[in-house]
């Protein structure tokens, strides 16, 4: 993911795109706790057909990503995983280098070229 360093440009379009769409207190919140638990979140999305979400903060993060996505079904889970790795990758900034979200998206089949995974995965969310 050294594209993800060399160009910061990625993290106007997430703020813009996605970061807006959010509670501001929602997001400073998870930003505390770092991305790990957003990634071990957007793990459970992505293998299930469906999720209880708990209390936490993290999962509050995720409903809220879950109700801007408009996909149905098993799709809006995996788009809704996606949208948060890309979130867990924004809130680490400059430290991407042990980030689970970033490693997460670099791995992720949909995405061909790693110049587009953010902004791919923001559209295929709809964001």
């Amino acid at each position: 993911m050294a594209y993800l360093r060399a160009d910061k440009a990625w993290r106007d379009e997430v703020a813009r795109r996605l970061v807006a769409r959010l509670d501001q207190r929602l997001v400073r919140s998870v930003r505390t706790y770092g991305c790990r638990p957003i990634a071990h979140v957007a793990e459970e999305l992505d293998s299930q057909s469906c999720v209880d979400l708990g209390p936490g903060v993290p999962y509050q993060l995720a409903k809220a990503v879950y109700g801007q996505v408009r996909l149905r079904g098993a799709a809006r889970l995996r788009q809704t995983a996606r949208s948060l790795r890309v979130l867990g990758v924004y809130l680490c900034g400059s430290d991407l280098a042990g980030c689970p979200c970033t490693e997460a998206l670099a791995r992720d089949p949909q995405q061909a070229r790693v110049d587009r995974v953010v902004s791919g995965a923001l559209d295929g969310a709809g964001f």
